[in-house]
């Protein structure tokens, strides 16, 4: 100790080195007072510590080293996106609210909120994955823009019997019939089991039950494109992005 004393030329060196050693102990926060030292000659005699008080150290930018122990360090870890028919979701409905109005500004953010909730609520409810779901409806409507043959109004959010050729597909009566209606149909594809709510997807019956397991399976089935899966893995992707950080764990 004392050839690290014989390097100190200043006080403020001597303090700083003072406060990280008496940092670690079983306090915080100490004052320490020193005598008027001369360079030429540093003795123990030269130094006093005083009594521990507590006091506020904050502007010394130091964090001893019985804090960090007693407070672990947080991290943030990463969610990545399940591509089962059949599983809980990750992503809260504020957020899939949020993605939605990101790529739609003309859509009133209530009425993305009040859509994302009957997603999550809905989905849950019949064992169905509300992640892939919504953005299974945000690449059917095109964001809600419905830009292709199914009409707005018919509050039909996954193209249920848009069959091509003008055919504009099976109208609901509002929005919650026709999200319940996408679920049931997903459900139909991915799992054998019973329906918790009231049949209300028209075209249920025409489905093999359980027969898609994962995204990958609702290319050909869903729809013919053959890139499909494709769209909406990039949309599952870019709204995981968007939450990424949404999650924190202690390490």
């Amino acid at each position: 100790m004392k050839y690290v004393i014989i390097l100190i030329k200043s006080k403020k060196l001597l303090l700083t080195l003072l406060l990280v050693q008496f940092s670690i102990g079983s306090y915080t926060y100490s004052e320490i007072a020193t005598h008027p030292i001369s360079p030429k000659k540093l003795t123990s005699s030269n130094l006093e510590v005083l009594k521990p008080i507590k006091i506020d150290f904050s502007d010394y930018y130091l964090t001893p080293v019985s804090y960090m122990f007693n407070n672990p360090v947080k991290e943030r870890s990463i969610i990545t996106p399940s591509e089962s028919i059949m599983d809980e979701g990750k992503i809260e409905s504020l957020d899939l609210a949020i993605f939605l109005t990101n790529n739609n500004r003309n859509i009133d953010f209530n009425y993305a909120k009040n859509l994302a909730d009957l997603y999550v609520i809905e989905a849950t409810q019949e064992g169905v994955n509300p992640d892939l779901a919504f953005t299974q409806m945000c690449h059917e409507t095109g964001f809600l823009r419905f830009d292709g043959t199914v009409d707005k109004t018919q509050n039909n959010f996954c193209g249920l019997g848009a069959t091509g050729n003008g055919v504009k597909g099976i109208s609901f009566v509002n929005q919650k019939s026709g999200v319940r209606a996408h679920i049931q149909h997903l459900k139909a594809y991915g799992s054998t089991q019973e329906l918790r709510n009231e049949l209300v997807d028209e075209r249920f019956r025409f489905v093999k039950r359980g027969s898609v397991v994962s995204l990958t399976d609702l290319t050909g089935k869903w729809a013919t494109d053959n890139k499909y899966d494709k769209k909406i893995r990039n949309l599952l992707n870019r709204l995981y992005s968007l939450s990424r950080n949404s999650e924190v764990t202690d390490i």
